[in-house]
């Protein structure tokens, strides 16, 4: 039996009850109160308007003219067939969309005629400002459809928009996630909240039954929820935020979500029989990007087509421009089943790279000199692959055309903005780790299972200590500096302390200009963070002459073709006097399985001796990695973290990265100043010795001797 078929044989099943309820009504007229309506969704189509292949070619994202032509063929069959999403249709876009500020991603929606919206987050990148002068709300400007947000608060937009479908009026109920004031700027929602979703769905849902003003009700929600703490008055539910494709059918009600950027399009069968005034059953699926294809045996829509062709002609000329040619490729986190991207919780070397770009930048292009840089994982949108970098690829790389700033914080509410890193996963959704990039100048350790807000260990700024009291300035994207993605550390929020001081400049701008000013750059080897965990043991109290297990963690890259510690070495400091005495270092080798969404992939487990007055235990990979860990309730030195005396553990490692360039060692500029005065010296006493000697020789006259070298006998012997 066909999928058509089957749909239409929907109106002649019915339950029990139902069947009951009709037996005094002629079965044709049971039969046409009963109603088959047809609901697709999508989420977080993030502007991906053009059909993207895989390798094998099968398709990957469907794109917007294939969408369109399936949609309509769905309609043609069914002229009960809704077309809806649930939010995140525009922002974080490729290219194509985002240089032309998501207008082709509105202009195809519109096409396709959308109903309805959710409110993603991503809608208010630019702010409400922008979503309801520019883009719309209630489908006046240039969204043809409305946006709807029953949780949202402090402005005005509808909860809900109801349709009619051969007598039976469908209400759409949008929502968008609770944690959307930790995801944009605050300056661009300032007097707006954002309840509870699943509440204020629930809530308009069963306001709209009472009233009569709607028999079916589909909630739009945008964050990855499940059945539960719906109402009863909720029929099914299209979910999104998450980026993860489910179909929850066990509950009440139903939940499909259909992944992200087009790869699959959601489908809810409903039958309503407007007799009985019910719903008689629903039915929730995900269609695949193969089988919207194939729907149209391969064509699209002609109208949508003309719409997206257009914009890819209008933004290859400015994207194929040439900004940079680098010599090394940079990449983001990855999971175990994900490419470079799928991992926010763990270093990568395109988001250190993001950092050092952003405070080089601010510090050479502008007045303010900040101390640190700092890049969110979640602003990185695609890798760097070495050779010619287009307009276009550097976009791809961070698209959301954020504004640099700078913010004053406290030592202390920088250590804070790093604890922030690790979340509490059934608070914060489904990613347990939000790694931040930071410049090459600052190094921490932290204690992986260590309690929430107590993991950070030590942390270093160009070799320093991190100063508690001190003042930082940090140099980073508007988003991130106004706690985006909940870091609050900054606390520049409303009523915060702290201020953001706008750079001027553009993050795209900032980037292509460091590019094409850093030709020989090279991909961080090293660590900004490693993982340190004593088993049994409190650091703080080792006891002298015992060994103790550590478990290490955080000493590689998760991304093919970045950089993986193949061996660690651990050693021991203790004080002899004003010297630094170092144990031999214990070797170990890493084990570089990915840890899935955390900061920890590249671990290995060493036991070593605690020697007596051990103030500091060092960390050394063949990758770069040199990290110094307080023992005992020492606090570490410039001196420390520049330089040791003794032997160096991991001696054959290719060093560390300690501190920035203008920061650089005491120690060695110290070493090399001595020996720099001891030469010159001796070359001064070798060159005067040479002089009395050809005089005692009668080679030279006596005129050319100076008189402080007279007495030869007290420089150098006569040669006889």
């Amino acid at each position: 039996m066909s999928r058509k078929l089957s749909r239409a044989a929907l109106a002649l099943v019915v339950t029990p009850s139902v069947v009951f309820a009709s037996l005094s009504t002629p079965a044709q007229a049971a039969e046409a109160d009963q109603v088959n309506l047809n609901i697709l969704g999508v989420t977080d189509f993030h502007g991906h308007i053009s059909q993207l292949k895989n390798k094998d070619g099968s398709i990957k994202e469907i794109g917007a003219g294939a969408l369109a032509c399936f949609v309509n063929k769905e309609r043609e069959a069914n002229p009960n067939t809704g077309f809806v999403s649930a939010g995140d249709n525009i922002g974080g876009s490729p290219f194509v969309s985002s240089i032309l500020q998501d207008k082709p991603t509105i202009d195809v929606l519109n096409a396709m005629k959308l109903e309805a919206s959710a409110v993603g987050n991503h809608e208010l990148d630019k702010g409400w400002d922008d979503l309801n002068g520019r883009v719309g709300v209630d489908g006046t400007k240039l969204a043809k459809f409305p946006h709807l947000a029953a949780n949202m608060k402090g402005v005005q937009i509808a909860p809900s928009h109801v349709v009619e479908k051969d007598g039976v009026k469908i209400g759409y109920v949008g929502a968008v996630t609770d944690k959307t004031s930790e995801m944009v700027s605050p300056s661009g929602i300032k007097g707006i909240t954002f309840g509870d979703p699943v509440a204020a769905a629930s809530a308009e849902a069963t306001r709209l039954k009472q009233s009569g003003e709607a028999d079916v009700v589909i909630g739009l929600i945008h964050e990855g929820v499940a059945s539960e703490g719906f109402g009863k008055d909720v029929d099914a539910v299209i979910a999104g935020h998450t980026h993860v494709e489910r179909n929850l059918t066990e509950g009440h009600p139903p939940v499909v979500q259909p992944a992200n950027y087009g790869m699959l399009i959601a489908d809810i069968d409903v039958v309503y029989d407007k007799s009985a005034k019910r719903v008689v059953s629903v039915k929730t699926s995900n269609r695949s990007a193969t089988e919207v294809s194939q729907a149209c045996n391969g064509g699209q829509d002609p109208e949508v087509k003309k719409i997206v062709d257009a914009a890819e002609a209008a933004s290859k000329v400015e994207g194929s421009k040439v900004v940079a040619t680098i010599p090394n490729s940079f990449y983001r986190g990855s999971n175990n089943e994900g490419g470079a991207g799928a991992n926010r919780g763990t270093e990568s070397t395109l988001n250190s790279m993001l950092a050092d770009a952003t405070l080089e930048s601010v510090n050479n292009s502008t007045s303010f000199k900040a101390d640190i840089g700092i890049m969110n994982a979640g602003g990185v949108r695609e890798d760097l692959e070495k050779g010619e970098v287009t307009y276009e690829e550097a976009y791809k790389v961070q698209p959301f055309n954020n504004t640099l700033g700078v913010v004053d914080i406290t030592g202390e509410q920088f250590k804070k903005v790093l604890e922030q890193q690790w979340r509490t996963p059934a608070k914060d959704g489904d990613r347990p780790v939000l790694a931040l990039g930071l410049s090459k100048n600052v190094e921490y350790t932290y204690d992986h299972k260590a309690e929430l807000g107590s993991r950070i260990t030590s942390v270093l700024i160009n070799g320093k200590p991190l100063e508690p009291t001190k003042t930082y300035r940090i140099a980073g994207n508007n988003f991130l500096l106004a706690e985006g993605d909940g870091f609050t550390g900054f606390n520049t929020h409303e009523g915060g302390a702290n201020k953001i001081q706008d750079t001027g400049l553009v993050d795209i701008d900032a980037f292509n200009n460091y590019l094409a000013a850093n030709k020989d750059l090279k991909a961080r080897t090293d660590q900004t963070s490693v993982g340190v965990h004593f088993v049994d043991a409190d650091p703080a109290k080792l006891e002298a002459n015992k060994k103790v297990k550590v478990e290490l963690a955080s000493l590689s890259y998760t991304t093919e073709g970045e950089p993986m510690a193949k061996t660690v070495k651990v050693s021991f400091a203790s004080k002899d006097g004003n010297k630094t005495v170092w144990t031999a270092p214990v070797s170990a080798d890493v084990d570089n399985k990915i840890t899935d969404g955390n900061n920890e992939t590249g671990q290995a487990t060493i036991e070593a001796t605690v020697p007596a007055g051990a103030i500091m235990m060092r960390v050394t990979t063949d990758n770069g990695t040199d990290h110094l860990v307080p023992v005992n309730g020492y606090t570490i030195t410039e001196a420390d973290s520049n330089g040791t005396e003794g032997p160096t553990p991991g001696s054959d490692s290719s060093g560390s990265n300690k501190g920035s360039d203008s920061a650089g060692s005491s120690k060695e500029q110290q070493r090399g100043f001595w020996a720099f005065l001891f030469g010159g010296l001796l070359s001064a006493l070798a060159g005067a010795g040479l002089l009395v000697w050809a005089y005692d020789h009668g080679m030279i006259p006596k005129w050319m001797i100076p008189s402080w070298m007279k007495l030869p006998k007290h420089i150098l012997p006569k040669a006889r």
